[in-house]
């Protein structure tokens, strides 16, 4: 996967054509900036206003440039998610043109590591961009965090994931300015460095950059400011401050941040995601209720649910079936359930090149689950546990949806956080009210496809129709071509 991206990020023209017109406006704006600061320099010296404008518009641009790049992500790499931001230009090897992002910086989050944040100068090639510098000619400087950085990829990628960073202000440096809480940490920092001070040297080294000048040291353009908050030395890994604060003589540094708001309301802007989330709801549940088609016995059954509260949330090794659980997560390994019914591989919801057994999962999917498996949720009838002789019609103990049909099975994505839903900590992702809306979240035999203005859910019906039409239009059946489906599968 990075050698991909390493061959995807060196080719400028095809990057740009697929950002479109957002970042050619970005790069007519920074051509123009770039003139109109060397108009002013050489018409007189600039004052200290014109430069902390061209400042202001160098760091705005590189904002919009950023989360542009987390938008158009998964147009880039058609079997990604949105939402990562590249690795910042590092300098090395030298074999990569200055500008590009590096191919990796540092190690992986995994939820149980917290994986490395990294920094270096802007990645303004990758962006697809010209570089954009400040209003003393410097170019610009580049955080990342380990929960959005794209090489190596983080565990998990969702519009609940977290930033790492925390912008620091006030005369002492002490007052928390932006992240006062874990959800409020940012995804993202740019920093403007300004003229040298004291013994930052900008000379060029043997990592020189020909296109902005100077060096890939940070302690030689980025300044420590009130409370020893050294912009130049983020904390590797876990959290990391910055400094925001006036204009001294030992600091000036000037920063824009991005928020974990700034990409996600960006992202879901795309017309084409809720589809997204639509197509992996129904291939979840098409997987699940394949379940006894792929065994040795002809009955149907179908698996038991992850229980919850769970150990974790992040690795797909949090995500195995329980015994007698009846609602929970989706099960990513259904090992307990195939120990009473005696199927082989475990392992359900992956594609068949990845190990798993739902032939209709693709590369695709592999990466939507691995990044959204938090969000899917399973509801089992208990006419269809796995059990010895299960029964071959429904009952009246079978699941409903809005007070009505009978099913075997229901699975549902929750959308985005509502107010008062918290997905922060393992306790808050191991209560399903903080992602199912009404009555969803009580795992009892009613689901619900429907509500209010705030309702978000994205339900999926698994029936036991046996039938060899549809139940339902646009229903899929488990078997093709049909003559008699075990189950069709369509949403509620």
């Amino acid at each position: 996967m990075a050698a991909c991206r390493n061959i995807a990020e060196q080719r400028l023209a095809p990057a740009t054509r697929q950002r479109g017109v957002g970042l050619l406006v970005i790069l007519i704006i920074a051509g123009v900036l770039g003139v109109v600061f060397v108009t002013t320099v050489i018409g007189g010296a600039p004052s200290d206003a014109q430069r902390d404008n061209a400042t202001q518009v160098a760091l705005a641009r590189a904002k919009e440039a950023l989360i542009s790049y987390a938008v158009t992500y998964m147009n880039d790499h058609p079997d990604d998610v949105p939402g990562y931001l590249p690795c910042p230009d590092l300098g090395t090897p030298s074999s990569v043109r200055e500008g590009a992002a590096a191919g990796t910086c540092g190690a992986a989050y995994t939820g149980p590591a917290l994986g490395d944040n990294s920094m270096g100068r802007l990645p303004w090639y990758t962006l697809g961009i010209e570089p954009l510098r400040d209003g003393y000619g410097e170019c610009l400087w580049y955080a990342v965090s380990s929960t959005y950085k794209n090489s190596p990829e983080p565990a998990i990628l969702n519009w609940d994931s977290i930033g790492r960073f925390r912008i620091m202000g006030g005369p002492n440096g002490t007052t928390v300015l932006v992240g006062a809480t874990t959800a409020d940490l940012v995804v993202a920092v740019i920093v403007a460095p300004g003229p040298a001070f004291g013994s930052q040297v900008r000379a060029i080294d043997a990592t020189d950059a020909p296109s902005c000048g100077g060096n890939y040291t940070a302690s030689n353009y980025l300044d420590t400011g009130p409370g020893s908050v050294n912009n130049a030395a983020p904390a590797a890994s876990g959290q990391a401050d910055f400094i925001q604060g006036a204009r001294t003589n030992t600091f000036n540094d000037r920063l824009v941040y991005i928020t974990v708001q700034d990409i996600w309301n960006a992202v879901v802007r795309r017309t084409d995601l809720q589809t997204q989330f639509q197509t992996m709801t129904q291939q979840v549940a098409f997987c699940i209720a394949r379940y006894s088609s792929i065994g040795a016995f002809n009955y149907r059954s179908l698996p038991w649910a992850v229980s919850q509260p769970q150990a974790g949330y992040t690795l797909a090794t949090n995500y195995d079936d329980t015994d007698n659980t009846r609602f929970g997560r989706a099960p990513y390994d259904v090992d307990r359930s195939n120990n009473v019914s005696g199927f082989a591989n475990d392992t359900l919801l992956a594609s068949t090149a990845a190990g798993g057994r739902c032939a209709t999962w693709s590369a695709r999917e592999d990466k939507w689950w691995k990044h959204w498996k938090d969000h899917f949720f399973y509801g089992l009838s208990s006419r269809f546990e796995v059990v010895d002789a299960p029964p071959q019609s429904c009952g009246a103990s079978c699941l409903r949806v809005n007070s009505s049909g009978q099913y075997a099975g229901v699975v549902l994505f929750a959308g985005r956080a509502n107010a008062g839903q918290n997905r922060i900590t393992d306790a808050q992702k191991g209560d399903p009210a903080n992602y199912l809306e009404g009555g969803n979240a009580d795992g009892d035999s009613n689901y619900f496809s429907t509500g209010g203005s705030t309702f978000n859910d994205v339900v999926y019906c698994i029936n036991p129709s046996s039938s060899p039409s549809p139940p339902v239009p646009g229903a899929v059946p488990t078997t093709t071509p049909p003559p008699s489906p075990k189950f069709w599968v369509h949403q509620c």
